[in-house]
Protein backbone atom coordinates (compact mmCIF):
# COMPACT_ATOMS: atom_id res chain seq x y z
CA UNK A 1 0.00 0.00 0.00
CA UNK A 2 1.09 3.58 -1.22
CA UNK A 3 1.75 5.54 2.59
CA UNK A 4 0.00 8.48 2.86
CA UNK A 5 1.57 10.27 6.10
CA UNK A 6 0.22 14.22 6.17
CA UNK A 7 3.97 15.10 6.73
CA UNK A 8 5.35 12.86 3.35
CA UNK A 9 2.22 14.92 1.83
CA UNK A 10 3.22 18.23 3.14
CA UNK A 11 6.53 17.57 1.79
CA UNK A 12 5.39 16.45 -1.80
CA UNK A 13 3.48 19.22 -2.40
CA UNK A 14 6.39 22.02 -1.00
CA UNK A 15 8.59 19.92 -3.56
CA UNK A 16 6.11 20.66 -6.03
CA UNK A 17 5.51 24.58 -5.44
CA UNK A 18 9.16 25.08 -5.73
CA UNK A 19 9.35 23.38 -8.99
CA UNK A 20 5.93 25.18 -10.28
CA UNK A 21 7.61 28.21 -9.34
CA UNK A 22 11.00 27.79 -11.24
CA UNK A 23 9.23 25.71 -14.47
CA UNK A 24 7.16 28.59 -14.19
CA UNK A 25 10.26 31.55 -14.79
CA UNK A 26 12.33 29.53 -16.87
CA UNK A 27 10.61 26.32 -18.37
CA UNK A 28 8.94 27.56 -21.41
CA UNK A 29 6.43 24.59 -22.91
CA UNK A 30 6.20 23.33 -26.66
CA UNK A 31 3.16 24.39 -28.67
CA UNK A 32 2.05 20.58 -28.72
CA UNK A 33 3.16 17.75 -26.66
CA UNK A 34 3.99 14.07 -28.63
CA UNK A 35 1.95 11.68 -26.87
CA UNK A 36 2.25 8.36 -27.90
CA UNK A 37 -0.63 5.79 -27.49
CA UNK A 38 -0.37 1.94 -28.86
CA UNK A 39 -0.63 -1.58 -26.72
CA UNK A 40 -3.13 -2.70 -24.80
CA UNK A 41 -4.27 0.58 -23.01
CA UNK A 42 -4.28 -1.23 -19.16
CA UNK A 43 -6.50 1.03 -16.88
CA UNK A 44 -3.21 0.84 -14.39
CA UNK A 45 0.38 -0.21 -14.15
CA UNK A 46 1.03 -3.36 -12.63
CA UNK A 47 4.05 -4.67 -11.16
CA UNK A 48 6.52 -6.58 -13.13
CA UNK A 49 8.32 -9.64 -11.96
CA UNK A 50 12.34 -10.11 -11.93
CA UNK A 51 12.02 -12.93 -15.15
CA UNK A 52 9.69 -10.70 -16.99
CA UNK A 53 11.60 -7.68 -17.23
CA UNK A 54 14.61 -9.45 -18.10
CA UNK A 55 12.59 -11.32 -20.92
CA UNK A 56 10.95 -8.19 -22.38
CA UNK A 57 13.16 -5.55 -21.64
CA UNK A 58 11.22 -2.88 -23.36
CA UNK A 59 9.26 0.12 -21.73
CA UNK A 60 6.23 -0.99 -19.88
CA UNK A 61 2.90 -0.21 -21.85
CA UNK A 62 1.36 3.13 -21.54
CA UNK A 63 -1.84 3.51 -19.57
CA UNK A 64 -4.89 5.09 -19.67
CA UNK A 65 -3.86 6.53 -15.79
CA UNK A 66 -0.38 7.78 -17.62
CA UNK A 67 -2.86 9.51 -20.41
CA UNK A 68 -5.21 10.90 -18.14
CA UNK A 69 -2.30 12.19 -15.96
CA UNK A 70 -0.46 13.78 -18.81
CA UNK A 71 -3.73 15.82 -20.38
CA UNK A 72 -4.40 17.32 -17.02
CA UNK A 73 -1.46 18.62 -16.41
CA UNK A 74 -1.06 19.99 -20.21
CA UNK A 75 -4.83 21.38 -19.80
CA UNK A 76 -3.64 22.56 -16.39
CA UNK A 77 -0.92 24.47 -17.50
CA UNK A 78 -2.67 26.21 -19.80
CA UNK A 79 0.51 27.16 -22.45
CA UNK A 80 0.55 24.71 -25.08
CA UNK A 81 -1.65 24.41 -27.92
CA UNK A 82 -2.47 20.69 -27.59
CA UNK A 83 -1.35 17.37 -28.68
CA UNK A 84 -0.33 15.34 -30.60
CA UNK A 85 -1.26 11.78 -30.77
CA UNK A 86 1.38 9.16 -32.49
CA UNK A 87 -1.00 6.19 -32.74
CA UNK A 88 0.59 2.90 -33.64
CA UNK A 89 0.18 -0.78 -32.79
CA UNK A 90 -3.09 0.03 -30.80
CA UNK A 91 -4.39 -3.75 -29.40
CA UNK A 92 -6.69 -2.21 -26.48
CA UNK A 93 -10.17 -3.19 -25.98
CA UNK A 94 -12.88 -1.50 -26.76
CA UNK A 95 -13.89 -0.25 -23.79
CA UNK A 96 -10.55 0.72 -23.07
CA UNK A 97 -10.68 2.88 -26.07
CA UNK A 98 -13.93 5.02 -25.26
CA UNK A 99 -12.58 5.51 -22.34
CA UNK A 100 -9.62 7.27 -24.13
CA UNK A 101 -12.17 9.03 -26.34
CA UNK A 102 -13.62 10.49 -23.47
CA UNK A 103 -10.38 12.00 -22.01
CA UNK A 104 -9.35 13.38 -25.12
CA UNK A 105 -13.06 14.86 -25.91
CA UNK A 106 -12.72 16.13 -22.24
CA UNK A 107 -9.22 17.93 -23.05
CA UNK A 108 -10.89 19.37 -26.19
CA UNK A 109 -13.49 21.36 -24.24
CA UNK A 110 -11.28 22.45 -21.81
CA UNK A 111 -9.73 24.23 -24.94
CA UNK A 112 -7.16 22.07 -26.09
CA UNK A 113 -6.10 20.73 -29.68
CA UNK A 114 -5.73 17.11 -30.33
CA UNK A 115 -4.14 15.94 -33.56
CA UNK A 116 -3.79 12.31 -34.10
CA UNK A 117 -1.22 11.42 -36.48
CA UNK A 118 -1.50 7.91 -37.81
CA UNK A 119 2.28 7.32 -38.37
CA UNK A 120 2.12 3.60 -39.47
CA UNK A 121 -1.37 3.54 -41.10
CA UNK A 122 -4.86 2.86 -39.03
CA UNK A 123 -6.89 -0.53 -38.49
CA UNK A 124 -10.72 0.03 -37.01
CA UNK A 125 -9.60 0.27 -33.79
CA UNK A 126 -6.79 3.13 -34.10
CA UNK A 127 -9.70 4.93 -36.51
CA UNK A 128 -12.48 4.93 -34.21
CA UNK A 129 -10.13 6.13 -31.56
CA UNK A 130 -8.49 9.07 -33.86
CA UNK A 131 -12.22 10.04 -34.94
CA UNK A 132 -11.98 11.88 -31.45
CA UNK A 133 -9.62 14.17 -32.17
CA UNK A 134 -9.67 17.82 -34.03
CA UNK A 135 -7.44 16.26 -37.03
CA UNK A 136 -6.27 13.48 -38.45
CA UNK A 137 -3.15 13.05 -40.54
CA UNK A 138 -1.77 10.22 -41.82
CA UNK A 139 1.60 9.43 -43.92
CA UNK A 140 1.53 9.52 -47.48
CA UNK A 141 1.92 5.51 -47.98
CA UNK A 142 -0.28 4.58 -44.98
CA UNK A 143 -3.00 2.76 -45.18
CA UNK A 144 -6.49 2.95 -43.48
CA UNK A 145 -8.12 -0.49 -43.47
CA UNK A 146 -11.02 0.76 -41.42
CA UNK A 147 -13.35 -2.39 -42.72
CA UNK A 148 -15.84 -3.16 -39.26
CA UNK A 149 -15.83 -5.36 -36.72
CA UNK A 150 -15.23 -9.39 -37.15
CA UNK A 151 -15.44 -11.72 -34.19
CA UNK A 152 -13.58 -15.33 -33.71
CA UNK A 153 -13.58 -17.67 -31.61
CA UNK A 154 -11.91 -20.54 -31.81
CA UNK A 155 -13.21 -24.19 -30.97
CA UNK A 156 -11.19 -26.87 -29.59
CA UNK A 157 -13.52 -30.07 -29.86
CA UNK A 158 -11.46 -31.87 -32.70
CA UNK A 159 -8.06 -31.24 -31.64
CA UNK A 160 -9.18 -32.82 -27.97
CA UNK A 161 -10.66 -35.65 -29.58
CA UNK A 162 -7.25 -35.86 -31.33
CA UNK A 163 -5.26 -36.35 -28.14
CA UNK A 164 -8.15 -38.54 -26.41
CA UNK A 165 -9.68 -35.26 -24.28
CA UNK A 166 -12.93 -34.36 -23.46
CA UNK A 167 -15.01 -32.38 -21.04
CA UNK A 168 -17.70 -33.05 -19.33
CA UNK A 169 -19.25 -29.15 -19.28
CA UNK A 170 -22.67 -28.43 -16.63
CA UNK A 171 -24.06 -25.35 -17.02
CA UNK A 172 -26.62 -23.43 -15.70
CA UNK A 173 -28.32 -22.40 -18.94
CA UNK A 174 -27.55 -22.84 -23.25
CA UNK A 175 -26.35 -19.08 -22.30
CA UNK A 176 -23.63 -19.79 -20.21
CA UNK A 177 -21.29 -20.50 -22.74
CA UNK A 178 -17.58 -19.90 -20.74
CA UNK A 179 -16.97 -24.39 -21.48
CA UNK A 180 -18.04 -24.39 -25.19
CA UNK A 181 -15.23 -24.25 -26.86
CA UNK A 182 -13.89 -27.68 -25.24
CA UNK A 183 -17.33 -29.43 -26.17
CA UNK A 184 -18.27 -28.38 -29.58
CA UNK A 185 -17.26 -27.14 -33.52
CA UNK A 186 -19.30 -24.44 -33.51
CA UNK A 187 -21.38 -21.80 -32.09
CA UNK A 188 -24.80 -23.32 -30.81
CA UNK A 189 -28.03 -21.16 -31.36
CA UNK A 190 -27.74 -19.09 -28.20
CA UNK A 191 -23.98 -18.37 -28.38
CA UNK A 192 -24.04 -17.06 -32.16
CA UNK A 193 -27.20 -14.87 -30.85
CA UNK A 194 -24.95 -13.38 -28.03
CA UNK A 195 -22.28 -13.07 -30.55
CA UNK A 196 -24.42 -11.47 -33.17
CA UNK A 197 -26.02 -9.48 -30.49
CA UNK A 198 -22.09 -8.07 -29.33
CA UNK A 199 -20.97 -7.44 -32.57
CA UNK A 200 -23.84 -5.42 -33.86
CA UNK A 201 -23.53 -2.85 -31.03
CA UNK A 202 -19.70 -2.50 -31.62
CA UNK A 203 -20.72 -1.54 -35.47
CA UNK A 204 -23.25 1.09 -33.90
CA UNK A 205 -20.40 2.20 -31.99
CA UNK A 206 -18.23 2.92 -34.96
CA UNK A 207 -20.48 4.03 -37.29
CA UNK A 208 -21.25 6.92 -34.68
CA UNK A 209 -18.01 8.00 -33.84
CA UNK A 210 -17.27 8.07 -37.58
CA UNK A 211 -20.33 9.75 -38.41
CA UNK A 212 -19.91 12.25 -35.41
CA UNK A 213 -16.13 12.79 -35.26
CA UNK A 214 -15.76 13.61 -39.50
CA UNK A 215 -19.11 15.02 -39.88
CA UNK A 216 -20.81 12.90 -42.14
CA UNK A 217 -24.05 11.10 -41.82
CA UNK A 218 -24.75 7.49 -40.24
CA UNK A 219 -25.35 5.89 -43.79
CA UNK A 220 -22.12 7.43 -45.36
CA UNK A 221 -19.80 5.97 -42.52
CA UNK A 222 -21.49 2.98 -42.67
CA UNK A 223 -20.81 3.10 -46.73
CA UNK A 224 -17.31 4.68 -45.95
CA UNK A 225 -16.73 1.25 -44.00
CA UNK A 226 -17.76 -0.71 -46.70
CA UNK A 227 -15.54 0.31 -49.17
CA UNK A 228 -12.50 0.35 -47.16
CA UNK A 229 -9.27 -0.32 -47.40
CA UNK A 230 -7.82 3.11 -48.05
CA UNK A 231 -4.77 4.54 -49.32
CA UNK A 232 -3.74 7.82 -47.82
CA UNK A 233 -5.16 10.22 -50.38
CA UNK A 234 -8.07 7.89 -50.79
CA UNK A 235 -9.19 8.62 -47.20
CA UNK A 236 -8.16 12.53 -47.63
CA UNK A 237 -10.73 12.61 -50.54
CA UNK A 238 -13.33 10.47 -48.55
CA UNK A 239 -13.14 13.12 -45.85
CA UNK A 240 -11.61 10.38 -43.70
CA UNK A 241 -8.54 12.04 -43.31
CA UNK A 242 -7.64 16.16 -42.72
CA UNK A 243 -4.47 15.81 -44.34
CA UNK A 244 -1.37 13.88 -45.92
CA UNK A 245 2.05 14.66 -44.19
CA UNK A 246 5.55 13.39 -43.18
CA UNK A 247 6.35 13.76 -39.65
CA UNK A 248 8.82 16.35 -40.19
CA UNK A 249 6.22 18.42 -42.08
CA UNK A 250 4.26 18.38 -39.04
CA UNK A 251 5.99 21.87 -37.23
CA UNK A 252 4.68 23.62 -40.88
CA UNK A 253 1.14 22.25 -40.78
CA UNK A 254 0.42 23.29 -37.01
CA UNK A 255 2.00 26.59 -37.05
CA UNK A 256 0.26 29.25 -37.11
CA UNK A 257 1.08 33.55 -38.58
CA UNK A 258 3.62 32.07 -40.38
CA UNK A 259 5.08 30.46 -37.55
CA UNK A 260 6.17 26.69 -37.23
CA UNK A 261 5.08 25.49 -34.55
CA UNK A 262 6.97 23.77 -31.24
CA UNK A 263 6.86 19.87 -30.65
CA UNK A 264 8.48 17.91 -28.00
CA UNK A 265 7.79 14.62 -26.80
CA UNK A 266 6.58 14.24 -23.04
CA UNK A 267 9.86 13.13 -21.88
CA UNK A 268 11.47 16.28 -22.55
CA UNK A 269 7.85 18.85 -22.72
CA UNK A 270 6.84 17.49 -18.73
CA UNK A 271 9.85 19.34 -17.27
CA UNK A 272 8.30 22.76 -17.82
CA UNK A 273 4.27 22.03 -16.99
CA UNK A 274 2.73 22.97 -13.76
CA UNK A 275 2.07 19.76 -11.48
CA UNK A 276 -1.07 19.25 -9.43
CA UNK A 277 -0.78 18.94 -5.23
CA UNK A 278 -1.97 16.41 -3.12
CA UNK A 279 -4.87 16.71 -0.98
CA UNK A 280 -5.93 15.27 2.14
CA UNK A 281 -8.77 13.20 2.18
CA UNK A 282 -8.82 10.58 -1.00
CA UNK A 283 -10.56 8.01 -2.75
CA UNK A 284 -8.61 4.37 -2.04
CA UNK A 285 -8.94 2.63 -5.11
CA UNK A 286 -8.49 -1.27 -5.58
CA UNK A 287 -8.07 -3.12 -8.40
CA UNK A 288 -9.71 -6.64 -9.02
CA UNK A 289 -7.83 -7.55 -12.23
CA UNK A 290 -8.00 -10.94 -14.27
CA UNK A 291 -9.23 -14.32 -13.27
CA UNK A 292 -11.03 -14.29 -9.91
CA UNK A 293 -9.02 -17.26 -7.89
CA UNK A 294 -8.68 -17.93 -4.12
CA UNK A 295 -5.27 -16.83 -2.24
CA UNK A 296 -3.46 -14.29 -3.26
CA UNK A 297 -2.99 -12.37 -6.48
CA UNK A 298 -0.37 -13.15 -8.70
CA UNK A 299 0.90 -12.53 -12.53
CA UNK A 300 1.86 -15.61 -14.50
CA UNK A 301 4.37 -15.71 -17.05
CA UNK A 302 1.98 -17.77 -19.13
CA UNK A 303 -1.69 -17.83 -19.51
CA UNK A 304 -3.75 -21.33 -18.15
CA UNK A 305 -6.82 -22.44 -19.76
CA UNK A 306 -9.98 -20.54 -17.96
CA UNK A 307 -7.77 -18.70 -15.75
CA UNK A 308 -5.64 -16.47 -18.09
CA UNK A 309 -2.31 -14.76 -17.10
CA UNK A 310 -3.52 -11.84 -14.64
CA UNK A 311 -5.20 -13.20 -11.50
CA UNK A 312 -7.32 -11.54 -8.85
CA UNK A 313 -6.96 -13.24 -5.65
CA UNK A 314 -9.60 -13.16 -3.27
CA UNK A 315 -7.46 -13.08 -0.50
CA UNK A 316 -5.16 -9.79 -1.78
CA UNK A 317 -8.78 -8.49 -2.91
CA UNK A 318 -10.03 -8.30 0.37
CA UNK A 319 -7.03 -7.56 2.27
CA UNK A 320 -6.98 -4.32 0.26
CA UNK A 321 -10.42 -3.59 1.43
CA UNK A 322 -9.91 -3.93 4.87
CA UNK A 323 -7.05 -1.31 4.43
CA UNK A 324 -9.47 1.01 2.58
CA UNK A 325 -12.22 0.19 5.20
CA UNK A 326 -9.47 1.48 8.22
CA UNK A 327 -7.75 4.14 6.58
CA UNK A 328 -9.21 7.51 8.05
CA UNK A 329 -7.81 9.18 4.99
CA UNK A 330 -9.78 7.25 2.65
CA UNK A 331 -13.38 8.63 2.51
CA UNK A 332 -14.57 6.38 -0.22
CA UNK A 333 -13.43 3.30 -2.58
CA UNK A 334 -13.27 3.29 -6.13
CA UNK A 335 -13.11 -0.67 -7.16
CA UNK A 336 -12.38 -0.82 -10.29
CA UNK A 337 -13.27 -4.69 -12.14
CA UNK A 338 -11.62 -5.86 -15.14
CA UNK A 339 -12.50 -9.32 -14.92
CA UNK A 340 -14.17 -12.58 -16.79
CA UNK A 341 -14.63 -13.82 -13.50
CA UNK A 342 -13.20 -16.62 -12.34
CA UNK A 343 -13.86 -19.12 -9.27
CA UNK A 344 -17.41 -18.51 -7.54
CA UNK A 345 -16.06 -19.17 -4.50
CA UNK A 346 -13.54 -16.68 -4.34
CA UNK A 347 -15.73 -13.99 -5.78
CA UNK A 348 -18.21 -14.67 -3.49
CA UNK A 349 -15.23 -13.84 -0.76
CA UNK A 350 -15.18 -10.73 -2.22
CA UNK A 351 -18.87 -10.03 -2.74
CA UNK A 352 -18.97 -10.30 1.33
CA UNK A 353 -16.49 -7.59 1.84
CA UNK A 354 -17.52 -5.25 -0.84
CA UNK A 355 -21.02 -5.28 0.70
CA UNK A 356 -19.50 -4.92 4.55
CA UNK A 357 -17.08 -2.01 3.31
CA UNK A 358 -20.12 0.13 1.67
CA UNK A 359 -21.77 0.28 5.39
CA UNK A 360 -19.31 2.55 6.52
CA UNK A 361 -17.83 3.77 3.30
CA UNK A 362 -19.24 3.97 -0.37
CA UNK A 363 -17.65 1.75 -2.80
CA UNK A 364 -18.50 2.78 -6.29
CA UNK A 365 -17.64 0.46 -9.03
CA UNK A 366 -15.79 1.17 -12.66
CA UNK A 367 -16.27 -1.58 -15.24
CA UNK A 368 -13.36 -2.24 -17.44
CA UNK A 369 -13.39 -3.89 -20.67
CA UNK A 370 -15.28 -6.95 -19.44
CA UNK A 371 -16.71 -7.55 -15.73
CA UNK A 372 -18.89 -10.37 -16.30
CA UNK A 373 -19.94 -13.11 -13.83
CA UNK A 374 -17.46 -13.32 -11.30
CA UNK A 375 -16.45 -9.72 -12.33
CA UNK A 376 -20.12 -8.73 -11.87
CA UNK A 377 -20.83 -10.77 -8.87
CA UNK A 378 -17.90 -8.64 -6.67
CA UNK A 379 -19.82 -5.45 -8.27
CA UNK A 380 -23.76 -5.84 -7.58
CA UNK A 381 -22.98 -4.64 -3.82
CA UNK A 382 -21.89 -1.56 -4.09
CA UNK A 383 -23.06 1.44 -3.35
CA UNK A 384 -22.95 3.20 -7.24
CA UNK A 385 -21.55 1.02 -10.30
CA UNK A 386 -20.67 2.84 -13.57
CA UNK A 387 -19.80 1.06 -16.78
CA UNK A 388 -18.84 2.20 -20.01
CA UNK A 389 -21.01 1.73 -23.30
CA UNK A 390 -18.58 -1.09 -24.52
CA UNK A 391 -17.99 -2.84 -21.24
CA UNK A 392 -19.20 -6.31 -21.38
CA UNK A 393 -21.07 -7.32 -18.26
CA UNK A 394 -23.89 -9.62 -17.08
CA UNK A 395 -23.78 -13.33 -17.79
CA UNK A 396 -25.59 -13.87 -14.03
CA UNK A 397 -24.56 -17.84 -14.26
CA UNK A 398 -22.10 -20.41 -13.37
CA UNK A 399 -20.98 -23.62 -14.66
CA UNK A 400 -18.58 -26.90 -13.65
CA UNK A 401 -16.31 -28.91 -15.96
CA UNK A 402 -15.22 -31.83 -15.61
CA UNK A 403 -12.31 -33.43 -17.69
CA UNK A 404 -12.31 -36.91 -19.17
CA UNK A 405 -9.24 -38.23 -20.41
CA UNK A 406 -10.20 -42.04 -20.85
CA UNK A 407 -8.92 -41.50 -24.80
CA UNK A 408 -5.73 -40.37 -23.45
CA UNK A 409 -4.72 -43.19 -21.25
CA UNK A 410 -5.27 -45.46 -23.66
CA UNK A 411 -3.44 -43.38 -26.11
CA UNK A 412 -0.43 -43.81 -23.25
CA UNK A 413 -0.93 -47.63 -22.32
CA UNK A 414 -1.91 -45.78 -18.79
CA UNK A 415 -4.47 -48.32 -17.15
CA UNK A 416 -6.34 -46.61 -14.29
CA UNK A 417 -7.98 -49.06 -11.23
CA UNK A 418 -9.02 -47.77 -8.03
CA UNK A 419 -10.93 -48.94 -5.07
CA UNK A 420 -13.93 -47.23 -3.87
CA UNK A 421 -15.84 -46.66 -0.68
CA UNK A 422 -19.02 -44.08 -0.88
CA UNK A 423 -21.47 -44.19 -3.68
CA UNK A 424 -20.04 -40.66 -5.24
CA UNK A 425 -15.96 -41.61 -4.52
CA UNK A 426 -15.35 -41.17 -7.99
CA UNK A 427 -17.28 -38.64 -8.62
CA UNK A 428 -13.96 -36.05 -10.48
CA UNK A 429 -12.56 -39.25 -11.52
CA UNK A 430 -10.83 -37.98 -14.67
CA UNK A 431 -10.48 -41.75 -16.36
CA UNK A 432 -13.75 -42.17 -17.30
CA UNK A 433 -16.81 -40.17 -18.48
CA UNK A 434 -19.32 -39.29 -15.07
CA UNK A 435 -22.31 -41.63 -14.50
CA UNK A 436 -25.94 -40.04 -15.22
CA UNK A 437 -26.15 -40.00 -11.47
CA UNK A 438 -22.76 -38.09 -10.97
CA UNK A 439 -24.28 -35.45 -13.86
CA UNK A 440 -27.33 -34.83 -11.40
CA UNK A 441 -24.88 -34.07 -8.55
CA UNK A 442 -22.91 -31.87 -10.23
CA UNK A 443 -26.36 -30.30 -11.45
CA UNK A 444 -27.41 -29.92 -7.90
CA UNK A 445 -24.12 -28.51 -7.13
CA UNK A 446 -23.84 -25.59 -9.51
CA UNK A 447 -27.89 -24.96 -9.23
CA UNK A 448 -26.94 -23.98 -5.35
CA UNK A 449 -24.27 -21.76 -6.16
CA UNK A 450 -26.43 -19.72 -9.15
CA UNK A 451 -29.39 -19.40 -6.52
CA UNK A 452 -27.04 -17.61 -4.40
CA UNK A 453 -25.46 -15.70 -7.15
CA UNK A 454 -29.41 -14.22 -8.24
CA UNK A 455 -29.74 -13.61 -4.35
CA UNK A 456 -26.93 -11.60 -4.32
CA UNK A 457 -27.49 -9.79 -7.58
CA UNK A 458 -31.41 -9.50 -6.30
CA UNK A 459 -30.15 -7.58 -3.24
CA UNK A 460 -27.52 -5.62 -4.36
CA UNK A 461 -29.60 -4.01 -7.39
CA UNK A 462 -32.97 -4.12 -6.00
CA UNK A 463 -33.80 -6.49 -9.01
CA UNK A 464 -37.26 -9.14 -7.62
CA UNK A 465 -36.13 -12.78 -8.19
CA UNK A 466 -38.95 -13.11 -10.58
CA UNK A 467 -37.05 -10.36 -13.34
CA UNK A 468 -33.73 -10.87 -12.45
CA UNK A 469 -34.26 -14.59 -14.45
CA UNK A 470 -34.69 -13.05 -17.84
CA UNK A 471 -31.33 -10.95 -17.65
CA UNK A 472 -29.67 -14.08 -16.07
CA UNK A 473 -28.60 -17.32 -17.13
CA UNK A 474 -25.31 -16.63 -18.47
CA UNK A 475 -26.62 -13.87 -20.58
CA UNK A 476 -24.00 -11.34 -21.67
CA UNK A 477 -24.67 -7.68 -22.10
CA UNK A 478 -22.82 -4.50 -23.12
CA UNK A 479 -22.80 -1.60 -20.39
CA UNK A 480 -25.41 0.36 -22.53
CA UNK A 481 -27.63 -2.77 -22.51
CA UNK A 482 -26.95 -3.11 -18.46
CA UNK A 483 -28.49 0.52 -17.97
CA UNK A 484 -31.36 -0.17 -19.47
CA UNK A 485 -31.63 -3.58 -17.77
CA UNK A 486 -30.85 -2.05 -14.27
CA UNK A 487 -27.60 -4.52 -14.12
CA UNK A 488 -25.42 -0.90 -13.80
CA UNK A 489 -26.05 3.24 -12.59
CA UNK A 490 -24.48 5.12 -15.06
CA UNK A 491 -22.85 5.00 -18.23
CA UNK A 492 -19.26 6.84 -18.22
CA UNK A 493 -15.62 6.29 -17.75
CA UNK A 494 -12.87 6.74 -14.59
CA UNK A 495 -14.03 10.80 -13.99
CA UNK A 496 -17.57 9.69 -13.63
CA UNK A 497 -17.06 6.96 -11.57
CA UNK A 498 -14.01 8.62 -9.24
CA UNK A 499 -16.89 11.96 -9.40
CA UNK A 500 -19.31 10.13 -8.05
CA UNK A 501 -16.75 8.48 -5.22
CA UNK A 502 -15.89 12.23 -4.15
CA UNK A 503 -19.31 12.99 -4.58
CA UNK A 504 -20.62 10.04 -1.47
CA UNK A 505 -17.35 10.21 0.01
CA UNK A 506 -18.24 14.37 0.62
CA UNK A 507 -15.10 14.85 -0.95
CA UNK A 508 -14.08 18.45 -2.67
CA UNK A 509 -13.52 18.49 -6.23
CA UNK A 510 -10.05 17.84 -7.24
CA UNK A 511 -7.68 16.51 -10.41
CA UNK A 512 -7.39 13.27 -10.78
CA UNK A 513 -4.07 12.78 -9.36
CA UNK A 514 -4.33 14.44 -6.08
CA UNK A 515 -7.71 12.94 -5.11
CA UNK A 516 -6.63 8.88 -5.09
CA UNK A 517 -4.67 6.82 -3.85
CA UNK A 518 -3.88 2.86 -5.07
CA UNK A 519 -4.43 0.00 -2.46
CA UNK A 520 -3.52 -3.45 -2.77
CA UNK A 521 -3.23 -6.48 -1.36
CA UNK A 522 -0.40 -9.01 -0.66
CA UNK A 523 0.60 -10.43 -3.91
CA UNK A 524 2.05 -13.84 -4.54
CA UNK A 525 5.95 -13.88 -3.43
CA UNK A 526 8.54 -12.17 -6.58
CA UNK A 527 12.04 -12.54 -6.44
CA UNK A 528 14.06 -9.75 -4.47
CA UNK A 529 15.77 -7.45 -7.77
CA UNK A 530 18.89 -8.47 -8.24
CA UNK A 531 18.55 -12.28 -7.63
CA UNK A 532 20.26 -15.24 -9.71
CA UNK A 533 18.08 -15.64 -12.98
CA UNK A 534 17.49 -19.58 -12.08
CA UNK A 535 15.95 -18.31 -8.53
CA UNK A 536 13.40 -15.98 -10.15
CA UNK A 537 12.92 -18.85 -13.09
CA UNK A 538 12.19 -21.36 -9.82
CA UNK A 539 9.81 -18.94 -8.11
CA UNK A 540 8.22 -18.20 -11.53
CA UNK A 541 7.67 -22.02 -12.24
CA UNK A 542 6.54 -21.99 -8.14
CA UNK A 543 3.54 -19.69 -8.89
CA UNK A 544 2.16 -21.53 -11.83
CA UNK A 545 2.38 -25.02 -9.77
CA UNK A 546 0.31 -22.35 -7.43
CA UNK A 547 -1.98 -21.87 -9.79
CA UNK A 548 -2.51 -25.69 -10.97
CA UNK A 549 -4.36 -27.00 -8.31
CA UNK A 550 -6.89 -24.73 -8.51
CA UNK A 551 -7.66 -26.41 -12.54
CA UNK A 552 -7.97 -29.80 -11.04
CA UNK A 553 -10.33 -29.30 -8.04
CA UNK A 554 -13.77 -29.37 -8.13
CA UNK A 555 -14.47 -25.69 -8.36
CA UNK A 556 -17.72 -24.43 -9.59
CA UNK A 557 -17.09 -21.29 -12.25
CA UNK A 558 -18.51 -17.93 -12.50
CA UNK A 559 -17.15 -17.20 -15.43
CA UNK A 560 -17.75 -14.86 -18.70
CA UNK A 561 -18.43 -16.48 -22.63
CA UNK A 562 -14.86 -17.48 -23.99
CA UNK A 563 -13.34 -15.02 -25.09
CA UNK A 564 -14.20 -13.46 -28.75
CA UNK A 565 -10.93 -12.59 -30.80
CA UNK A 566 -11.59 -9.47 -33.40
CA UNK A 567 -9.65 -9.18 -36.49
Amino acid sequence: MRQMSPILDALVNLWRLLRNARGRLLGRPPDYVWIEVGGSLPEFGTPVGFLRRRLSPGPNPITLEELRARLERISADGRPRGVVLRVRDLDAGWAALEELRRELLAYRARGGRVVAYLAEGADTRSYYLACAADEILATPVATLSVIGVRARVNFFKDALDRLGLRAEVVAVSPYKTAGDPYVRNDFSRESREQTERLVDRRYEELTRAIAEGRGLSPEEARAAIDRGPYGAREALAGRLLDGVCYEDELPGWLGADGRRARLSEWSAARRALWMPYRRRRRVGLVNVSGAIVRGKSRSLPVPLPLVGREQAGSESVVAALRVAEKDRRVAAVLLRVESPGGDALASDLIWREVERVRVKKPVVVLMGNVAASGGYYVSAPASHVVARRNTVTGSIGVLTVRPVAGGLYGKLGINPASVDRGARAGLLDPSRRPTPDEVRVLERQIGLVYDEFKDRVSRGRGIEPRELEDVAGGRVWTGEEALKLGLVDELGGFREALRKARELGGIERESPEGGLVKISGPRSGRPTPGAPVEYALLDLLGEIGDALPGLRADRVWALAPYEILED
